[in-house]
């Protein structure tokens, strides 16, 4: 016959003393039995006689040839009349990982209010079969439950050749780095084959690199940037057998604390440009996402991801560039309080490629429009991908993962078309390409387990207008089914008059409502907001007519008319707002405040505050900066800095390509007026040639930009 496994967890539903040592034994007295014929039998557990007391929980382990060994429950009206435990009741297989280690739950009663000292329960072995048993525990005078204590050998008909299935009694991990590392104790480990994270409604697995194994324990590895929820670490045997034990879910690490927005990142930031390179470099279009750096940190970060818009060219550049050369991969960068950025060399270094173009694929032409969403272990990277099909670009997207968020891997093929869409526009006449773009994913706060991924494509029913479309995953992310409307109401003009154009769009709750921020025309920011508990909610009249984001921010910002593709991130209780400012080629970051007397649509944009900055509003109001003197052929340009309070500055000099070319000032500076002078040479002492020149202003929470034009 074939060998089955069995595992029978054993549970007492008392609070007994600790006991060392555990006895198991026939109620004939013996270990071994023997019978020729279906035969009915009681298993007794007894305590050590120096300890006297069971323990609280133990695990039956058996290997037999055949699985139709069962347990009977006496019931608790009969269980709880005797000295000794019975067993009471049984709990079948309740989880997929129950039912794979063939897993049941004894528990047991017994009168009176002291802890047994054994108990007992009754097998229906049938005829013809043999096998053994042992019962293993937790000692629990081990206050890290690291160590195992056994019972002796049980056999019927001889025994049976052979190892026990492994069992897993407890698990714990150490994830305070990139370096996840997990320890499973138990029994029979050193036979273990595999070692993994399973979650607890199946739905992900997380395999992971066993690092030491003993009989007693097994460790194991991986490299993970998530903070990981409440699992299972889980181990699995040749034989097929299974055992698995909880896996509490990660703390909240406190090295992300974000300080004022003196970290907007810029252009400053990337790689320089390749040689002949005529364009601003923009981190244009982007996402953040939070999770562990590096295994040396020890650092918990914001991640960002971003489009590198006019910037890194596959093939090499040709002598006369041609701007759709360009937005050939996302860049990624990370911060641990907004105000320093670190690539892969370190602070203010350049930043690293995350995902790049590939031929012949449909993500060939430009990749754009990153968001990104954490499932278990693993990062999921939704994004546009173009390729040019006989002069059309379509647009399609697709898919990349992650559980490091260094190392990405694409799907080939894209999961949401234009024909997938049945609003969308297929046949495009004004423009030569499908358009599909800019996703944004979120869990559906509905439908349990499902998802939504908001897009933007041009309606057909309306001619030329684009609009924003959901479409709906039942949770594997690689099939989408799009609503058969799109959201009627971010077509509705605004201030500005039609709108034909809506991208970017991305939807937050906040004061019970949802808002859907869009950019409208590739030039303003608006929202619209609805109380209605589902955000697909096609229903025009249940969202707000569009909101000039700038027009009920207090102060309406200046910054704000430069601001393009929003983002919504939230922090513990802080929520933040983030934009593309193409005045400064910044993504701005921006606490989200609600003022006093304020509607609900209404905010505060500041950045939190800094220790002995008092500038409460953060957007830079008294920080000014003009050009003083510029003379046509002259060596010299003044410049004047005038600054509310004390604060570190760094006054730089950019040339059209985005590269730094002279640092006038990196220091900090007083309250009040400061003249500077930049006599128009570089960092080397060289002058620079007649052509545009960018001044750039960093301060505390802000930046300033002018521009000059240099003529010798």
């Amino acid at each position: 016959m074939r060998r089955i496994c069995w595992l029978l967890a054993l549970m007492i539903a008392l609070i007994p003393s600790a006991s060392q040592a555990i006895q198991l034994r026939w109620s004939s007295g013996g270990t071994s039995l023997s019978f020729t014929s279906a035969t009915r039998c009681t298993l007794v557990v007894e305590a050590d006689s120096a300890e006297q007391t069971l323990s609280r929980e133990w695990r039956l382990l058996w290997a037999a040839d055949s699985s139709s060994i069962q347990p009977l429950a006496l019931g608790a009206e009969l269980a709880c009349q005797e000295a000794i435990a019975q067993v009471s009741g049984i709990d079948l297989p309740t989880t997929r990982a129950d039912s794979a280690a063939n897993l049941t739950t004894a528990h047991f009663c017994v009168a009176g209010s002291s802890a047994p000292s054994g108990a007992q329960y009754v097998l229906d072995l049938p005829v013809g079969t043999r096998g053994k048993l042992k019962v293993v525990a937790l000692d629990p005078n081990d206050p890290d439950s690291s160590r195992v204590i056994e019972s002796n050998e049980v056999t019927y008909n001889g025994g049976l050749a052979g190892s026990y299935p492994p069992v897993v009694l407890h698990a714990s991990s150490v994830h305070q780095s990139l370096q996840l590392r997990v320890t499973a104790v138990g029994s029979g480990l050193s036979t273990a084959s595999s070692m993994s994270i399973v979650a607890l409604d199946s739905s992900w697995t997380l395999p992971l690199t066993v690092t030491a194994r003993s009989d007693g324990s097994l460790m194991g590895a991986a490299s993970v940037a998530a903070l990981l929820p409440a699992s299972q670490a889980s181990v699995g045997s040749e034989s097929g057998a299974v055992s698995a034990a909880s896996l509490a879910a990660d703390e909240e690490p406190g090295s992300l604390s974000p300080q004022g927005c003196q970290g907007q990142f810029n252009e400053e930031l990337l790689l320089p440009p390749p040689p002949l390179h005529g364009y601003t470099i923009q981190p244009k279009d982007f996402a953040f996402t939070r999770g562990f750096v590096d295994q040396s940190s020890n650092r918990f970060a914001l991640h960002l991801f971003y489009i590198r818009h006019n910037y890194w060219y596959y093939p090499p550049p040709p002598a006369i560039q041609h701007p759709e050369l360009d937005e050939k991969n996302l860049g990624h960068i990370w911060t641990t309080d907004f105000n320093s950025w670190y690539g892969p060399g370190g602070l203010n270094k350049p930043d690293t490629v995350a995902l790049t173009v590939r031929s012949g694929k449909f993500d060939e032409f430009h990749v754009w429009a990153p968001t990104i969403v954490q499932r278990g272990p693993t990062f999921w990277m939704f994004y546009t991908g173009v390729r040019d099909e006989g002069g059309r670009r379509n647009q399609r997207i697709g898919v990349a993962t992650s559980t490091d968020l260094n190392t990405w891997t694409p799907n080939d093929n894209p999961v949401l078309t234009a024909p997938d869409v049945p609003w969308a526009r297929k046949n495009p006449t004004a423009y030569d390409g499908q358009q599909l773009r800019d996703p944004f994913v979120m869990e559906d706060p509905v439908n349990s387990g499902q998802w939504l991924m908001y897009f933007v494509s041009v309606d057909s029913l309306t001619g030329s207008k684009m609009a924003v479309g959901v479409a709906r995953s039942l949770g594997d992310f690689a099939t989408w089914a799009a609503a058969p409307d799109s959201l009627g109401s971010t077509q509705k003009p605004t201030f500005q008059g039609t709108t034909t154009i809506v991208e970017s769009p991305h939807v937050f709750r906040r004061h019970g409502q949802w808002w859907m921020p869009y950019t409208v025309g590739g030039d303003q920011v608006f929202f619209e907001t609805t109380a209605s508990a589902d955000p697909t909610d096609a229903t025009t009249e249940h969202w707000t007519d569009p909101i000039w984001l700038r027009g009920v921010a207090e102060g309406q910002p200046t910054e704000l008319q430069y601001w393009h593709a929003s983002e919504y991130l939230r922090i513990n209780s802080t929520e933040y707002l983030a934009a593309f400012n193409d005045n400064a080629s910044s993504i701005d970051i921006k606490g989200m405040f609600a003022p006093a007397n304020a509607a609900v649509d209404s905010f505060l944009l500041y950045c939190p505050p800094i220790a002995g900055v008092a500038d409460r509003d953060g957007s830079g109001n008294g920080v000014r900066m003009a050009i003083s003197r510029l003379r046509w052929g002259a060596p010299e340009v003044g410049l004047r800095l005038e600054l509310p309070s004390r604060m570190p500055v760094r006054l730089a000099v950019y040339d059209i390509a985005g590269r730094r070319r002279s640092t006038l000032l990196d220091r900090e500076l007083p309250g009040g007026v400061t003249e500077v002078t930049w006599d128009g040479r570089d960092d080397s002492g060289v002058r620079v040639a007649s052509g545009m020149y960018f001044i750039r202003l960093t301060y505390t929470r802000g930046a300033r930009v002018s521009r000059l034009v240099m003529l010798r």
